[in-house]
C-alpha cells in the first residue's frame, strides 16, 4: 500500500510535476502478482497497478506452472488491461 500511495501526488494534473498523461506513468515499484498469499490479494495488487497505468511487467518465475496457473486469469483479463491502456 505504501508504494501505491506514492503515485497519488502524480495523479492530479494541476500538481507539479504531473505524471498523468499518455506515455508517462506513476511507477509504484514492482508488480508482485503471483507472490501474494491469496488469489484475491494477487488480483487486488494487479488492479492497483492497472488503475495507476503502471507498467504491467511480471516478475515471477515463468517456469513455475503452479504460479502461472494461479495468476493467468488475472494477468490475461482483457477488461483490466483495457483500463491500464485507456486515458
Amino acid at each position: 500500500m505504501g508504494n501505491l500511495k506514492t503515485t497519488l501526488k502524480h495523479s492530479d494534473e494541476s500538481s507539479a510535476p504531473s505524471r498523468n498523461y499518455p506515455g508517462c506513468w506513476a511507477y509504484p515499484d514492482m508488480l508482485e502478482v503471483g507472490r501474494m498469499p491469496t488469489f484475491n490479494e494477487d488480483r487486488t495488487h494487479f488492479g492497483a497497478w492497472v488503475i495507476t497505468s503502471s507498467p504491467l511487467v511480471l516478475g515471477h518465475d515463468i517456469t513455475d506452472d503452479a504460479v502461472n496457473e494461479k495468476i493467468w486469469p488475472i494477468v490475461t483479463n482483457k477488461d483490466a488491461i483495457a483500463v491500464s491502456q485507456t486515458w
